[in-house]
């Protein structure tokens, strides 16, 4: 495959482990890299290049036969998840941990914004940006961490049934898990925005190489003035403006089930 059909999936790849590196006691980036894959997925209307930490690109065609072929190759990432942020009541994660795990979903994404061409749309980022909003209903909804730090609980796993609170508490939900939402983008994108160079450098080098390590990701960032965050993080201190997504409240009232449906 050509340099520039390498370009998108490389900033993709770049994205999520650049955004990974520079969040602190997050998860850890074991490798980036280009596969210059080619296989078939007979009868298939997608195809999925899945890894360890289920990440992966590709694009499918369809063939005369009506079978699903990728002919080019796809950005990976192996990450490992960080063992130390898991609740100690089990498997459940913490608040600081769903954080940054929201500012990783718009690695990719940032990045695709940065560095694509302008006008030029990348699809690649779809799924993470549509786990985003799963993570940030989930935090509003089920777990109580808003944007406004109230401890309201509004759904439970264990609830026999669902109590509707009427069309406007639903959007007042609503408006919270956006508030969260646009908040872990804007800090994705001042995150990315400062360490542009950065992430240049390791597009290139991920052009050039097709693979890079944890320790080539160290030194990258090191040598061209890298900045990480520091602890205490958190999204409640981050500046909020305007609101960026308006697909929460799109309709002009939020849906309760729709809520519930993504948090279960």
């Amino acid at each position: 495959w050509t340099r520039e059909t390498k370009f998108p999936h490389s900033v993709w790849a770049a994205g999520r482990g650049l955004i990974a590196l520079l969040l602190p006691n997050f998860d850890v980036v074991d490798n980036l890299w280009l596969e210059p894959c080619s296989w078939e997925a007979k009868n298939s209307g997608s195809l999925f290049c899945l890894h360890e930490d289920g990440s992966g690109t590709g694009e499918p065609q369809e063939s005369s036969m009506g079978a699903w072929l990728v002919y080019i190759g796809i950005g990976c990432t192996k990450i490992t998840k960080a063992r130390n942020e898991g609740s100690m009541y089990g498997n459940a994660e913490s608040r600081s941990y769903l954080e940054k795990k929201l500012v990783f979903c718009f690695g990719s994404h940032i990045a695709a914004q940065l560095l694509l061409p302008f006008g030029e749309e990348n699809f690649l980022s779809a799924s993470e940006l549509k786990q985003a909003q799963e993570i940030a209903t989930r935090m509003v909804i089920q777990y109580g961490w808003g944007p406004d730090d109230s401890p309201a609980v509004y759904y439970s796993t264990n609830a026999v049934t669902a109590l509707s609170m009427g069309n406007n508490h639903e959007f007042e939900m609503a408006a919270k898990v956006e508030k969260i939402y646009d908040l872990a983008y804007e800090k994705a994108r001042e995150m990315l925005k400062k360490n542009r160079q950065v992430l240049e450098k390791i597009v290139e080098e991920l052009l050039e190489f097709e693979i890079l390590t944890g320790k080539d990701l160290d030194r990258i960032l090191n040598e061209n003035g890298g900045l990480r965050e520091k602890e205490p993080f958190s999204l409640l201190h981050v500046d909020y403006k305007e609101p960026l997504s308006r697909s929460f409240l799109d309709e002009g009232s939020a849906s309760g089930t729709t809520f519930l449906d993504v948090a279960a």
